[in-house]
């Protein structure tokens, strides 16, 4: 059993209170994986922060600034690369976004990067699987190492409206915790049982598991840790996307389309690795 764990930082709650303590588990456990970080929140240190302090009434303990958790991520030896500069914007607005809106947000996100860590981001993964054709040709201008933007079963060569991008694609092949806890036929309590047995279906690269560092690094950091002990019992191992990536024969990884598709357990429709094109 082969799981590459990707870990999504997409509010500054994440990164400065999920990342250290997900950093502390993986240390903990011997484990390296692959974070994406949303950077706005180095220029705007408000947003769902502000509004969870609203909601509660107290604000959460930092431990780190955004900085620093990119820091300690790149100093532990995990992958680090961009989940674009302004998260929420992104999810709500990318799959109709033109050009030089994807082109401003990907700039954005690329530069207040390079600020944080002194070096641009050579990976990237798209926030909430919201995609368009002008970011996959933007992937591969920039040589992009890999991307994961979509989800789906193994990594291929995106095509969508006639634009075929060079820049691999590494899906997400499992589903998420909050997709988990949305549907009723599974229990909370056993929703690590779920996702232990979803991830015992053989592929031919192994699955990829996306973490929230606001769920399982906070709420949920028990889950995390039963999921880790789970996986790398009985001969299973962890990686990171970027060991999937070393794998991979670019010149022989098919294309697929990229549609849009619904998950249950989430209500927008999602990017999701489609039938294989013609070449």
């Amino acid at each position: 059993m082969r799981i590459a764990l990707k870990i999504d930082v997409p509010t500054l709650r994440a990164a400065t209170v999920g990342v250290p303590r997900l950093l502390k588990l993986l240390e903990e456990y011997q484990v390296t994986a692959s974070f994406f970080f949303a950077v706005e929140y180095n220029a705007q240190g408000k947003g769902l922060v502000e509004k969870a302090v609203s909601l509660l009434g107290k604000r959460p303990k930092a431990e780190m600034t955004l900085q620093e958790a990119m820091l300690a991520v790149a100093d532990a030896g995990h992958e680090i690369g961009l989940m674009g500069f302004d998260a929420g914007a992104w999810r709500k607005q990318a799959a109709f976004a033109n050009a030089d809106w994807t082109s401003h947000q990907l700039a954005l996100g690329m530069e207040t990067f390079e600020q944080l860590l002194g070096h641009a981001p050579n990976r990237f993964a798209a926030p909430g699987w919201q995609v368009n054709a002008h970011l996959l040709a933007m992937e591969e201008r920039l040589e992009f190492r890999y991307a994961s933007d979509v989800r789906g079963k193994y990594p291929f060569l995106p095509r969508l409206h006639n634009i075929v991008s060079r820049c691999p694609q590494i899906p997400t092949t499992l589903p998420t915790l909050s997709e988990m806890l949305a549907r009723e036929e599974i229990e909370p309590e056993k929703a690590h049982e779920y996702l232990y047995a979803e991830s015992r279906h053989v592929l031919p690269f192994g699955h990829v598991y996306s973490a929230n560092a606001d769920n399982e690094g906070i709420e949920h950091l028990d889950f995390m840790e039963k999921m880790l002990v789970m996986w790398k019992g009985q001969e299973g191992s962890l990686r990171t996307l970027g060991e999937i990536r070393r794998e991979l024969d670019i010149e022989a990884l098919p294309v697929h389309q990229i549609g849009w598709g619904e998950i249950p357990g989430r209500k927008e429709h999602l990017a999701m690795q489609s039938v294989q094109a013609e070449t």
